[in-house]
This record gives C-alpha cells, sequence and structure tokens, in this order.
C-alpha cells in the first residue's frame, strides 16, 4: 500500500532517500461502521481512504449535526489532522460510514515533508481548499435550498455512494436523514410524505425507494 504513497512523494519531487524514512512511518489502519474520531482527539496526519467512506461534520449548540461533506475511496482526509489545520476555529467531527480501510501518514512527518518540499506544501494548501469549498457549499445548501431539495440530493448522494447498479432502494431512516441534514425528524417526515405525493419517492419503515 504504501506504494501509493510513494507514487505521491515522487511528484512532490521528494528525494529517495527521504522517501525512504517518510514511508516507514506511513501505515494501514482499519475502522469499523460508525466509528467517529470526534473533536479533541489525537490528529493522526494524511489519510487515505483505500475502501470505504467516512462523513466529516460539525454539531450544533443543540446537538444536531450537520454534514459538510463526505469522502470515498481514493480521497484524502486532511481536516481528520487538526495539527495541520492550526487556523480552522470550528471542530470537525468525523464518521466512517462504512466499514474501511485507510492509509495514514503521520502528521510529524507530513509537517517535515511540508516544510522541506514546497509541492508538498502546495497539495496541502489545495487540499484544504477543495475541502473548504465542499464546507461552503454544503452551508450554503442549508441557508439558501429548500428542506424538500435537500432531502432529496442528499437521498440520491447517498444511492451514488452505495454504487447499487440494480436498486434504488435505500435502507435509511427518518432519524438518521433528519440528523446528516442538521433538521428535525418530524419536518423530514413531513417533507418525504410529500415527496411521496409527488412520485418522487414511496417509504417504508426504514426503507425508501426512489423513483
Amino acid at each position: 500500500m504504501n506504494a501509493i504513497f510513494k507514487e505521491l512523494m515522487e511528484s512532490w519531487e521528494v528525494s529517495p532517500a527521504d522517501q525512504n524514512i517518510y514511508l516507514q512511518s506511513a501505515y494501514t489502519k482499519s475502522f469499523p461502521k460508525n466509528y467517529r474520531i470526534l473533536k479533541g482527539e489525537q490528529c493522526r496526519g494524511l489519510v487515505l481512504i483505500l475502501d470505504g467512506a467516512l462523513r466529516t461534520f460539525i454539531v450544533s449548540p443543540n446537538g444536531k449535526e450537520i454534514n459538510l461533506f463526505v469522502l470515498k475511496n481514493g480521497e484524502f482526509c486532511i481536516l481528520s489532522a487538526t495539527c495541520i489545520l492550526k487556523n480552522i476555529h470550528f471542530d470537525v467531527c468525523l464518521e466512517f460510514i462504512q466499514t474501511s480501510n485507510v492509509l495514514i501518514l503521520p502528521s510529524k512527518i507530513f509537517d517535515k515533508l511540508s516544510l522541506k518540499y514546497p509541492i508538498a506544501k502546495q497539495f496541502q494548501t489545495e487540499l484544504i481548499g477543495e475541502r473548504l469549498s465542499r464546507v461552503v457549499s454544503s452551508l450554503s445548501s442549508l441557508a439558501f435550498e429548500s428542506l424538500e431539495d435537500r432531502v432529496l440530493n442528499f437521498l440520491h448522494s447517498v444511492l451514488r455512494r452505495e454504487d447499487s447498479k440494480d436498486s434504488k432502494m435505500l435502507y435509511i431512516t427518518h432519524e438518521e436523514i433528519a440528523n446528516a441534514l442538521g433538521s428535525a425528524r418530524e419536518a423530514v417526515s413531513r417533507v418525504l410524505k410529500e415527496l411521496e405525493k409527488q412520485g418522487k419517492l414511496k417509504t417504508r419503515r426504514g426503507i425508501i425507494e426512489l423513483f
């Protein structure tokens, strides 16, 4: 698996000698579904999702969770490393929404790389910028889109994430949708009933079928 980080380091023009040193610190780790990395936990570094998926979210003062974005196979997670993001003044939580395997380059190693190799620093800056762009998009959706649009868009995004070519069936509860969207369960239930009347989906207990 280190071959992935080796290729990345080569693109950063890291010397072969330094590659050998830094790659010794990279390691793989498995996380079960629903495992959470909460605010205040020790940072982990640069994380590559080998398989699985995780979501990033913030928790409002009243306990509501607001999704920021979802990362899937082949994507890097840098928001897991709070020490890399010293100037980000909000607490981001992570949850593995599928059983996942990740490849981790510890923060101290990535810090050294970023200081010594400008291309690695540029990679870090661009990655943070792209992730923050997703955050802005999510918060804009929360502020300006109707709950009906947000619910429907969320369900379709979950379906794409499940990558089920033959089925449009989602095993998801109203409470899970509400938590993901930072809304009340009662409001989500009302929206789902309206969408069902419009013929856009069909609901059963714990199951939603999209049309």
